[in-house]
This record gives C-alpha cells, structure tokens and sequence, in this order.
C-alpha cells in the first residue's frame, strides 16, 4: 500500500518478503494472511512471523544496514493473484 511505501524502508519490506518466500521453500503450508510484529531488540529489528491456520509463531532478529529498527505490525496477504503488504489498519 501506499502508506508502507512512504513508511517502511525497503530493507525491512524486503526482509518479511524473503521470510515468506524461505517458508514457502521449506513447504510450510501458509495462511493466506502473514501477520509481522516489529520490534527493536538490543538495537536490531526483531520481527515476530505469524498465522492462524495452521497456527505457526517464529522469532527472527535482523541487523540492518541501511535503516534503523521499527515498530510496527505489518500484514502481508496473498489472495492467490496478488501479493500486498499493509497496515492492519489499510485493511
């Protein structure tokens, strides 16, 4: 969306996109709806992957290069034609 564009720095954007794409790589069986939780841990971006079926909750911890740490909640939602990156509340 256009706000996630304007708000979440490209590296951060590409870190939960790789994420979905190393659980599609290791044949998890995804929900349609990718929830992030951003969070700053010790100075890196702490992101907290989850879903609800089947539920699944992994702890990732990133250093960045090229931006700081955010705090957010980020969904990603694949409607199997498009794949879009959001705000809870764009939803």
């Amino acid at each position: 969306t256009r706000a996630i564009g304007e708000e979440v720095h490209p590296e951060i954007a590409t870190i939960l996109w790789k994420l979905i794409d190393a659980k599609r790589q290791q044949n998890v069986d995804l929900d349609y709806l990718q929830v992030f939780e951003l969070s700053v841990q010790d100075g890196k971006q702490a992101i907290i992957q989850r879903q609800e079926s089947p539920v699944t909750k992994s702890l990732h911890i990133f250093p960045l290069n090229q931006t700081g740490p955010i705090t957010k909640t980020i969904w990603c939602i694949d409607s199997g034609d498009t794949e879009m990156m959001l705000y809870p509340e764009d939803y």
